[in-house]
């Protein structure tokens, strides 16, 4: 027998110890105030958010970047004199090109993959698990990076309009990465919402600046062309010099992969909202660095230690007066806030591999707010670590930056040729495709071509960038990826070992059960399970043999893997009572604990709880599971509602080998 039990009946008085979780405790209302109310699962799809929103969202990583991209370009040119400084406009052309090249392959990927389609995703659906694992992990150390990259870019702009800041770099881009951490715990929405005006002001103050730019006098110093020498080692040295400025001015294409893993916060048609994105991301990205870039170079701008490129060009074409200083905080801000395209991406990105089971679990868990929490808290935790070891220095994250966008970029797009190859042949076999001007760029073979193209390009960029960058610390990816991947490997064994050691299997189940039933034959005992496996089959067995009244108590997270749990219960014949709690807000303890109170009062005693607890066999493996048994003997081990009664609490472990 089965009954599904709504939560509007079972509200009542709870003691205090439980009062945090269930009832509006002061410690639950300060939890609000900071993140706000929890919002049900049925509000999720309103929670997704539309172009306008979307859009600074995700691609504020990529219009940021205009604040440093053209630098790092005029920093490696200046490496050998001032003279080559007039290459930056040729390199930022070639660098607009690749980017409208990534545009359109990334606008067939999220056609393809509407619901999220970055690199991990298409490599895993077409080349194999090891290759995906890779993109995810070039993915992970990417949005990590970016939180890193952009908060201390912003600092710097801060700095560069207030000098005496500067010693504070690093204690002030830790802040600013707290603060953008709570923002996502609050909800997209609510971050779209901080975030839009500031990216929109900003977008529209660069083209002004860039366009009014053009106009400024030129500076009185003419750049000499590159010096021609047939020098050999010359000749070496200025093509690594210009690769080296091309991979620096490649961080001006962030942000694109953030699109492919956005399907599931953006509301539908997802892959048609999606693609306007990516539009619009190519339009600005591209117009304003070669702005940026065209009137740094017509000023003679040169890169200094104390001041932005940004901040001598604002300062050059607004004075130094208050549209400077806004421009400077505006600049400082978006820079704190592209951080916000990694809050969107990674937390979907990590929750997508987790639930894969190559990650923890827990990252794959819905917070109150409708966002990854574990992922988000993750990410605030990693990022402030990394600021702190580089001390908040961007020039030296940026190597380690643009490697991990390119190798995300070439697995996506080599999956995707692999993709459209795929549906190439297909459409061959049918032979039912007719050949058409209309029909040409829908063809999957066009769509194959672009993907490819695409791909040789940003492989070639991924090449250019790890040979330019391994020596300033560009290392350190190429021994980060491999290193993730064998942890990944690791994590994922652990769980094959565990579903292989819990399968109920026909021969667990002959398991003679003995029911010694005393005076408790009628005592009730409850026993929450998530799912059947040989943990939560041993502790229903063991409660079997104490009473007759057994309670499987089920919390509905996932209405399709409730449903199979409960047949698998009712198929064991053990005549238990199945009973479902509702859980709009995706809680697992708090419904357990209203119903476990529910029947104390009912029954006027006070109910036994047998809870089904997984004991990993090695300590480290323990951060991989939940620790909800424990977290349940906590809170439910007394109650103020029956006095002089002591509730028996009784674990059920079930041990695993490996």
């Amino acid at each position: 027998m089965h009954s599904k039990l709504p939560q509007k009946n079972i509200q009542s008085k709870t003691p205090y110890f439980q009062r945090s979780l269930v009832d509006n405790h002061p410690l639950a209302k300060i939890r609000q105030f900071l993140f706000g109310h929890p919002l049900k699962t049925s509000h999720q799809k309103k929670e997704r958010v539309g172009f306008l929103l979307g859009l600074p969202i995700l691609a504020v990583d990529t219009i940021s970047s205009l604040a440093y991209a053209t630098e790092e370009i005029l920093i490696a040119l200046s490496l050998g004199g001032m003279q080559f400084l007039q290459l930056s406009l040729p390199i930022a052309i070639i660098i607009i090109l690749l980017l409208w090249t990534l545009v359109i392959s990334y606008s067939q990927t999220v056609q393809a993959y509407p619901e999220g389609g970055g690199a991990y995703i298409v490599a895993k659906h077409n080349i194999g698990p090891f290759v995906s694992l890779l993109g995810a992990s070039a993915l992970i150390l990417d949005y990590i990076l970016t939180v890193a990259v952009s908060v201390t870019a912003g600092i710097r702009a801060l700095t560069s309009a207030y000098p005496q800041l500067f010693p504070y770099a690093t204690e002030l881009s830790i802040i600013g990465i707290l603060i953008l951490g709570w923002l996502n715990l609050r909800g997209i929405r609510e971050s779209a919402h901080v975030i839009l005006i500031p990216v929109y002001a900003f977008v529209l103050m660069v083209f002004v600046i860039g366009v009014s730019g053009l106009f400024v006098s030129p500076a009185d110093v003419k750049l000499m062309a590159p010096t021609q020498e047939n020098n050999l080692i010359w000749s070496i040295l200025t093509i690594f010099i210009v690769l080296r400025a091309f991979a620096g001015g490649c961080t001006a294409m962030t942000g694109i992969e953030a699109v492919a893993n956005a399907g599931r916060i953006l509301k539908e048609p997802t892959s048609r909202i999606a693609q306007r994105i990516l539009i619009a991301i190519g339009l600005i990205g591209a117009g304003s660095f070669f702005l940026i870039t065209k009137v740094a170079s017509n000023l003679g701008l040169v890169p200094m230690q104390t001041e932005s490129i940004i901040s001598q060009l604002s300062r050059n074409v607004l004075g130094e007066g208050f549209f400077y200083t806004f421009f400077q905080f505006l600049t400082a801000i978006i820079l704190f806030l592209a951080a916000n395209t990694s809050f969107a991406g990674f937390p979907q990105l990590a929750a997508m591999v987790a639930k894969d089971q190559w990650l923890p679990k827990q990252l794959s868990a819905i917070g109150d707010r409708l966002v990854f929490s574990y992922g988000i808290t993750f990410l605030t935790l990693i990022s402030c670590l990394l600021v702190i070891i580089f001390k908040g220095n961007t020039h030296a994250l940026i190597p380690l930056y643009a490697i991990g966008v390119f190798s995300a970029f070439t697995l996506n797009q080599i999956g995707m040729t692999h993709f459209w190859f795929k549906a190439y042949k297909e459409e061959k076999l049918k032979n039912s495709h007719v050949f058409s001007l209309k029909s040409l760029f829908s063809h999957p073979h066009t769509k194959m071509f672009i993907n490819a193209f695409g791909a040789t390009f940003t492989a070639l960029a991924l090449v250019i960038t790890s040979t330019t960058k391994f020596v300033e610390g560009g290392f350190i990816i190429f021994l980060a990826i491999p290193g993730m991947v064998t942890v990944c490997y690791v994590i994922r064994n652990h769980y094959d070992v565990i579903e292989k050691e819990l399968l109920v299997t026909p021969k667990v189940k002959k398991k003679d059960i003995r029911h010694r039933f005393s005076q408790s034959t009628y005592r009730t005992v409850v026993v929450p399970v998530s799912r059947l496996h040989r943990g939560s089959y041993e502790a229903l067995a063991f409660a079997r043999e104490i009473t007759q009244n057994v309670i499987a108590l089920i919390v509905e997270v996932d209405a399709d893997a409730v449903e199979n749990t409960r047949k698998q219960l009712q198929e064991l014949n053990w005549d238990l009572k199945i009973i479902i709690l509702n859980s709009p807000y995706r809680s697992i303890i708090r419904p357990i604990v209203k119903y476990v109170l529910h029947l104390d009062r009912a029954n006027n005693q006070l109910v036994t709880i047998v809870l089904p607890e997984i004991v990993p066999a090695k300590w480290w493996q323990n951060s991989l599971h939940n620790s909800t048994a424990n977290a349940i003997a906590k809170v439910l081990s007394w109650s103020e509602d029956i006095p002089n009664q002591a509730r028996i609490i009784i674990n059920v472990p079930f041990h695993v080998k490996k």
